[in-house]
This record gives structure tokens, C-alpha cells and sequence, in this order.
């Protein structure tokens, strides 16, 4: 009998959205999406200089004390990495719009999985960097105290 009453006076966990906080979401929405298009165009320049860098490389050899060709996948390591918070910033657009148009929760939480990921991977990123810099600079002057500046 318990289980039954239960039952009826289940409580369903749900967010509701104020009309303003859908238009900050639809206008985030937009915005996220022309970041994430010129992410990608800015992404393809890269992996267009690192081929211009391969290309290059040849000639610069005999010119250059270290190899160039370095350079060249180094801009082809940072594409790939700027692939995926470029991606997770598309798919929280899109996802969000869809959201919105056919007042959807699923579409909602799947863009709001989306937002999350790409702030942890740039936190995650973020960390990363802030670690390198300093050995960087150590690094940096080592080699610069070792060639006598």
C-alpha cells in the first residue's frame, strides 16, 4: 500500500527557465558558434603553416642552426589539441539552439555536457601550461647562460 502512495506523489527534479534566462542562452548560443567557426578556420591556417613550414624546411636547412621541421609539427600537435575544445564549443551551440527551439531538456543537458567539457579542457589545458611556462624559463636561460647570452 505504501508503494502505492508513493508512486502517485513522486516528486520530478525539475529547472525550469525564466524567458530571460533563455534569451542569454540563445545569445550565448551564438556566440559560442561563431567562436567555434572561427576556431576552425583559424585551425585550418595552422595545419596550412605547418605544411608551408614542411615545405620550407628543405630549403632552410643549410640556413637555420636548428631543424624547422620542428616547428611544423609543433603547429600540427597544437591543431589537434585545439580541435577538441573547438568541437565541444560547437556542440554546445548547436545543442543549446536545438534546446531552445523544441523547448527539449535531453538537448539541454547534452549542451550543458558539452559546455562542461570544454571549460574542464581548458582548465585541464590551462594547468598544463601553467606548469610548462616556468620550465620553459628555466630551460630558456640555461641555454641562453650557456651560449654566454
Amino acid at each position: 500500500m505504501e508503494n502505492l502512495e508513493t508512486q502517485g506523489t513522486e516528486i520530478k527534479n525539475e529547472l525550469l527557465l525564466e524567458t530571460q534566462a533563455e534569451v542569454y542562452l540563445r545569445e550565448t548560443a551564438k556566440w559560442a558558434k561563431f567562436l567555434a567557426i572561427v576556431g576552425f578556420i583559424f585551425m585550418g591556417f595552422m595545419v596550412l603553416g605547418s605544411f608551408v613550414v614542411f615545405a620550407l624546411a628543405g630549403s632552410m636547412a643549410s640556413i637555420l642552426p636548428f631543424p624547422i621541421g620542428g616547428i611544423g609539427f609543433l603547429y600540427l600537435v597544437l591543431a589537434g589539441v585545439y580541435f577538441f575544445p573547438i568541437y565541444y564549443l560547437l556542440q554546445f551551440a548547436n545543442k543549446a539552439k536545438l534546446a531552445l527551439a523544441g523547448k527539449s531538456t535531453q538537448s539541454l543537458t547534452e549542451s550543458m555536457k558539452y559546455m562542461k567539457s570544454h571549460y574542464k579542457f581548458m582548465g585541464i589545458f590551462t594547468i598544463v601550461m601553467l606548469a610548462l611556462y616556468p620550465i620553459g624559463m628555466i630551460v630558456a636561460i640555461i641555454v641562453a647562460a650557456s651560449q654566454g647570452f
